[in-house]
């Protein structure tokens, strides 16, 4: 069944499972929505049914096995009521209705139907709907109509549409409700502003329109009201859309047009028509009739493959250029969209990797099923109005509410709102997300910054000033979405809904998440354990901190048990006004309080259900899903908890990720573990009751961590139980998943690498459909790999590797077949070159890196941070210095260089680390701090390098000024050295030398020239103004910013001593200037920093940085990658290691990753010797001889396909003038492996790809092409079904 294209906006369909759930039945309810407002819709149910025998030696058998016609299985009565249609192909013959039909065949059962319910036969007298051969009228597929619908308005056979079916297309339709409106084109969901903004007469009308409006309308100043920032949302809103409506194209709802469509098939189904009608006329053979079909079916396959694959490889909508040009007259390559005048993908376009991907998903059906809810006696909801209703008690519960609290004085936060905070707020947001009801998404936001960037900061500025988040902004359009997984998505619990906010109002809000969390990081307001939601601190830190506690007390010998709970509703049980306390006792101020109060309250929401968009409802259900301020909100409302269960239970250790909570006890039996998790699960829960939290019995799980195997100790952990409230959780004797990281009691973690390569290993198949031979290029079939399979399966790696080799095999096994993905080498290939080819990592190279990468994080992290405790403290802070018995012995281990263990985590990482440094860490590390909300006191100037150079060298720009010039140098030993060069006004340059040693990077060397020019202004009471000029722009982007990181203590000194000059009526400015240019100050510094750089190291600057210790992690994983490349291919015969040389660096040469995957791949064959010619087929047995089937002369390899084959004569000369216009050597024949070195150089990739393009345009391909055209059709219909579900 289909509807027509122009009446989908005007009807909405409810797929009744409720009433039918049957493979041979479905109903559907079709409701009319009415013009005029104030009139009801109406429902019209079509039910179709193909009846066909089922039962006992049959098809299906469903619930019982007796043998009965498919039509038994429904309840009539149930469904038949008020306007119905029953339509289908019910294979039953009967004078009833067909009076030419010679007796009854399987008619009984529908012929009781239609007498029982007086259904009307739509069907005209003779006219038959399925083509028969011999005499007679076949009518099986009828449309029956109940009494209360009546007869049909029209019922035809469409003879200009036929179908491959031997069936015919019919066409019913039965009397409007009202007049649809003319000209229905769909719903505007957007507009194209990435075109408008390329357009530019577009775009000065749409500026001037803007400006034309805005006049006599200010942004909004210190001295509104509540009302007037309200009027200005509003206006903002409503001004912004009409501009767009009348400036930039639409983006529309409505169907789509087959993509693949083109003119041939238009001329093919116009044969096959033809065809039909001779056939029906008795004026072809069977023979004739079945080619004229499988002609057009042959057709239509073809088209779609065609298309399926240039999507893949170009990104285009398929087929030839003549094809775009002849069938797309607009240019538009997508025309008649669902989404008409979205963005596509361009040719070319990196991004369509993911859109491809989208469709590997598995398909789902469209619509919502009936609904139950968790009220299991209550009817299911059914209507559209019943399943908003379930849906949105569901989706949004009323949230507790206590009393409100006084009115707030204002506070100062609102000072802080800067046109620079503004900026980062908007633009770090992503433009894919969807917009709110209002449809202005963050690229209409951003055009907005574009055309009056004062507007937006001004109404961020006055919502916290006056506490207000205006009213606009507040309703919130709901997303009905299943979640995945679920078995039954007739359970209203199975879906749920995300809120699509103002894009707007997001600003607002990631401003408000913003400082509050900066607010909370500084003063220490929220509990170390609480993880997510916060900078730094991600799962796997809670998941590494929860097993360096278990390894911890395993050292001392005790035993840890972790019980895992859930907050119940989490968002959705906020109290707003119990919010507004915590937040008042963590000391926010009170500009954050007031707006977050008026941020929870008086919000609405219209759900959006098959299309159908609800009408809007308040809700009240405290803080909304997929605002950037919920997540740190929650952090403060359940602060209190930790501090509760930690009060009343000394010793127990809390750890979190948003709502989900660990809580760690550690003792020496287990029955003390079960006393204190029963004591902090009582106080967690007693802190509840009195701040309206509740905790999820069904979600949570208890585990204890030990290495014990005794009878006696499994007996004990099997008998236990913890009591949280009513219910008593038993500890899990096989793995629990947290955060998801699968836990076992001895922490091996072995189950959890099992299941992440298995997960791996299955997102690799799906993934690997769009890498075949027809598909995606190289370097988006890398992208995607890289994203998908091995970010899946390397998850949490971090924790479990330390070496295994059964590990090792499984992994490497999955980047093997990712390697051939990419390149679509043959499976035969060695390992070294398919690896190194596919540009991928060798598995333990990946591990050892991700490991260091890990133990890099934490050194990174601020001091206080729970996870940066996890490595050992001689490690960070060094032993150097140390005094007898103020380190522990056994935190010194990690610098051995034994591998024996056990280890604990942090040991582990840090001997990882340790392996790849060359400086010595007896000074420990660069350490940062959480900055809080400071200050720049600095100015930045970066110009263009000529006003740079300008800026530099002109004496006069100097004038009333001190420069100073500092610079940073590295020797070849790795010494690094900082130096400040200064000219005063008589005398010669002066400098002032920093050696640094080994452990810095120039990035350091920098800074701490800046630092040095700072202290020399100080110190000497240099006039200001003080610039500082310098030639790294890295350096200059630290200055500009407080977080923790590499340079971190570096920027905050540089800060403080300019606040110091500043004081002192001292500007500074921080200066950029190319280097190695002739500026005079700086080639004078650059001199003394090599100076500084060959001397012994000060104990002023010490320890290693953290940009040395990064640096080194990267050298040591670049030599990782070549060793082991290198042990690959010594194994490999000489003739063969000849044969092949890796190219230079480890990534994928620009020219072959944008290469269509059928050239790339045959490229990359040929480079390899493993290709499908003679020599390699004969050695694999695939042929009886190596000889050349071209040329008959010689054994057919790479090197005579190259040199010798005269088959190839002619492209041979258009290879060799390719490679003399790029400046490649000729090949010689004196040459061992002239081909090795041709495929090694990057400058012959051209030419070779060329030649081997036009070798495979002649190559007999037939047996390719059948292969693909059966295993690779199945993609352009993903396609057409994302199109009308919606999605892409």
């Amino acid at each position: 069944m289909a509807i027509r294209k122009d009446l989908i906006g005007a009807v909405r369909v409810e797929n009744r499972t409720d009433l039918v759930d049957h493979p041979y039945l479905q109903a559907l309810d079709i409701w009319e929505a009415p013009i005029i407002s104030g009139h009801a819709p109406r429902r019209t149910r079509i039910v179709n049914c193909y009846d066909v025998w089922i039962g006992a030696s049959y098809r299906w058998q469903g619930a019982f096995p007796r043998r009965r016609r498919a039509i038994e299985d429904a309840d009539w009565d149930l469904l038949i009521v008020g306007r119905c249609l029953l339509v289908g192909d019910f294979n039953a013959h009967s004078p009833s209705w067909n009076p030419l039909a010679k007796g009854r065949v399987n008619a009984e059962p529908l012929e009781q139907l239609i007498e029982r319910h007086s259904l009307y036969v739509n069907n005209p007298l003779g006219e038959a709907t399925r083509y028969k051969k011999t005499e007679g009228v076949s009518i099986i597929d009828l449309a029956l109509s109940s009494p209360t619908l009546g007869p049909l308005q029209a019922w035809e056979v469409d003879k200009d549409k036929p179908t491959t079916s031997d069936h015919e297309l019919i066409v019913l339709a039965w009397e409007a409700l009202e007049p649809p409106p003319g000209g229905i084109s769909g719903e505007i969901t957007g507009w194209q502003i990435e075109a408008l903004q390329v357009n530019e007469e577009a775009l000065k009308l749409a500026t001037a329109a803007w400006a034309s409006e805005a006049v006599g309308h200010p942004p909004l100043s210190d001295q509104c009201t509540e009302e007037d920032l309200a009027r200005e949302a509003n206006w903002v809103q409503d001004t912004l859309t009409s501009v767009l409506d009348r400036h930039a194209k639409a983006v529309r709802l409505c169907a789509r047009s087959k993509r693949w469509w083109k003119p041939e098939l238009r001329q093919a189904r116009s044969l096959w028509a033809a065809a039909r009608k001779r056939w029906q006329a008795h004026a072809c053979t069977d023979t004739e009739f079945k080619a004229a079909r499988t002609a057009y079916y042959h057709e239509i396959k073809a088209a779609k493959r065609t298309c399926w694959e240039v999507f893949l490889a170009e990104g285009g909508p398929g087929g030839k250029e003549e094809w775009k040009k002849d069938s797309n007259p607009t240019g538009n390559p997508f025309p008649k969209g669902p989404r008409d005048g979205l963005e596509k993908p361009s040719p070319g376009d990196p991004n369509r990797c993911w859109i491809a991907l989208q469709y590997t998903k598995p398909r789902t059906n469209p619509t919502t099923p009936a609904l139950q809810g968790p009220d299991l006696g209550a009817p299911p909801a059914t209507t559209m109005a019943d399943k908003e209703a379930l849906i949105r008690e569901m989706a949004f519960p009323n949230a507790p509410r206590s009393s409100p609290p006084g009115e707030l004085p204002g506070g100062q936060a609102h000072m802080l709102i800067t046109p620079e905070r503004v900026h980062q707020a908007l633009f770090s947001q992503s433009i894919k997300k969807a917009p709110g009801a209002d449809r202005l998404n963050f690229k209409a936001c951003r055009l907005l910054w574009a055309l009056d960037s004062p507007r937006i900061i001004g109404m961020a500025r006055q919502c916290f000033r006056l506490g207000v988040h205006p009213g606009a902004w507040k309703t919130a359009k709901g997303i009905l979405l299943r979640k995945p997984g679920k078995p039954d998505y007739t359970q209203v619990k199975a879906w749920r809904v995300i809120s699509l906010l103002s894009c707007l109002g997001k600003v607002v809000e990631k401003l408000a998440a913003g400082l509050i969390a900066d607010w909370c990081e500084a003063q220490g307001a929220l509990h170390p354990g609480q993880m997510g939601c916060r900078r730094g601190r991600g799962a796997i830190d809670a998941v590494a901190c929860l097993v360096q506690t278990v390894h911890e007390g395993w050292t001392q010998k005790l035993l840890t048990g972790t019980i895992f709970i859930d907050v119940m509703g989490a968002f959705d049980h906020v109290d707003p006004y119990k919010l507004s306390e915590a937040m008042e006792a963590a000391g926010l101020d009170n500009d954050l309080i007031r707006w977050t109060l008026s941020f929870l309250t008086n919000r609405r929401v219209s759900l959006v259900i098959d299309g159908y968009k609800a009408p809007e409802q308040p809700i009240d259900s405290g803080l909304p899903q997929g605002s950037p301020v919920s997540p740190i909100l929650f952090l403060i409302y359940i602060r209190g908890v930790f501090q509760a269960m930690e009060q009343q239970v000394p010793g127990i250790k809390a750890l979190s990720y948003a709502d989900d909570i660990g809580l760690v006890a550690q003792g020496s039996s287990v029955s003390e573990i079960c006393r204190q998790l029963e004591a902090a699960a009582k106080a967690a829960i007693e802190w509840g009751l009195a701040d309206s939290v509740k905790f999820d019995p069904k979600k949570t799980e208890a585990i204890l961590f030990s290495r014990a195997t005794s009878r006696e100790h499994k007996n004990q952990v099997q008998e236990a139980r913890v009591q949280v409230g009513d219910a008593l959780v038993a500890f899990s004797p096989t793995a629990i998943r947290w955060l998801g990281v699968l836990l076992d009691p001895k922490l091996t973690l072995k189950a959890h690498y099992k299941y992440r390569l298995q997960k791996g290993q299955n997102t690799e198949r799906r993934v690997r459909a769009l890498c075949k031979a027809q598909g995606l290029p190289p370097g988006l079939a890398w992208r995607i790999q890289k994203a998908t399979a091995q970010s899946v399966a390397l998850y949490g790696a971090e924790l479990w590797w330390h070496g295994q080799k059964n590990c090792l095999e499984g992994l490497q096994g999955l980047i093997n077949n990712q390697a051939r993905a990419v390149t679509g080498m043959l499976k035969s290939t060695p390992l070294g070159p398919l690896i190194r080819e596919a540009a991928l990592e060798p598995a333990e190279a990946l591990l050892d890196s991700k490991q260091r990468r890990y133990a890099l994080r934490l050194l990174g992290l601020p001091q206080g941070h729970p996870a940066a405790e996890i490595l050992p403290i001689t490690l960070r802070e060094g032993d150097a210095h140390a005094q007898p018995g103020e380190q522990p012995l056994e935190d010194r281990a990690w610098a051995t260089p034994t591998r024996r263990g056990p280890w604990k985590l942090g040991m582990g990482l840090a001997r990882r680390l340790r392996e790849a440094l060359t400086a010595d860490p007896s000074q420990g590390f660069e350490r940062t701090i959480e900055p809080g909300n400071r200050s720049i006191p600095l100015d930045f100037r970066i110009d263009s390098p000529e006003t740079a150079m300008q800026l530099a060298s002109d004496p006069l720009s100097g004038i009333g000024n001190t420069d100073l010039y500092s610079d940073g140098s590295r020797l070849d030993d790795q010494r690094v050295g900082a130096a400040v060069a200064y000219k005063p006004l008589i005398g010669p340059w002066r400098s002032r030398l920093a050696p640094l040693g080994a452990g810095f990077e120039v990035f350091d060397a920098e800074l701490i020239g800046v630092v040095e020019a700072l202290e020399w202004a100080l110190a000497e009471n240099l006039r200001g103004p003080i610039r500082v000029f310098l030639d790294a722009q890295a350096a200059i982007g630290r200055l500009q910013h407080t977080q923790p990181g590499p340079g971190q203590a570096l920027a905050l000194r540089a800060h403080d001593l300019a606040k110091e000059l500043q004081a002192t009526g001292r500007r500074v400015t921080i200066c950029w200037v190319p280097g190695h240019k002739g500026v005079p100050g700086n080639e004078e510094a650059d001199k003394a920093a090599k100076k500084a750089a060959g001397k012994p190291r000060t104990g002023k600057y010490s320890g290693i940085s953290l940009a040395h210790a990064q640096r080194a992690c990267t050298e040591a994983y670049r030599a990782a990658r070549a060793n082991w490349l290198a042990a690959k291919l010594a194994k490999r015969a000489q003739r063969a290691s000849q044969a092949y040389y890796p190219p230079r660096g480890w990534k994928l040469g620009p020219m072959l990753a944008n290469t269509p995957k059928h050239l790339a791949r045959r490229y990359y064959q040929f480079k390899t010797g493993h290709a499908p010619i003679g020599a390699y087929l004969h050695r694999i047995k695939a042929r009886d001889f190596p000889n050349c089937l071209g040329c008959s002369r010689g054994t057919e390899t790479v090197r005579h396909l190259l040199t010798n084959c005269r088959q190839w004569c002619h492209q041979r000369e258009k290879l060799y003038a390719g490679l003399a216009e790029a400046g490649v050597k000729a090949l010689q024949d004196s040459e061992q492996c002239p081909e090795a070195r041709l495929f090694q150089d990057p400058k012959a990739t051209t030419a070779l790809l060329a030649f081997i393009g036009a070798i495979r345009e002649r190559e007999d391909n037939q047996q390719a092409w059948e292969q693909a055209y059966k295993t690779d059709n199945w993609g352009i219909e993903a396609l057409d079904e994302g199109e009308r579900e919606g999605e892409g």
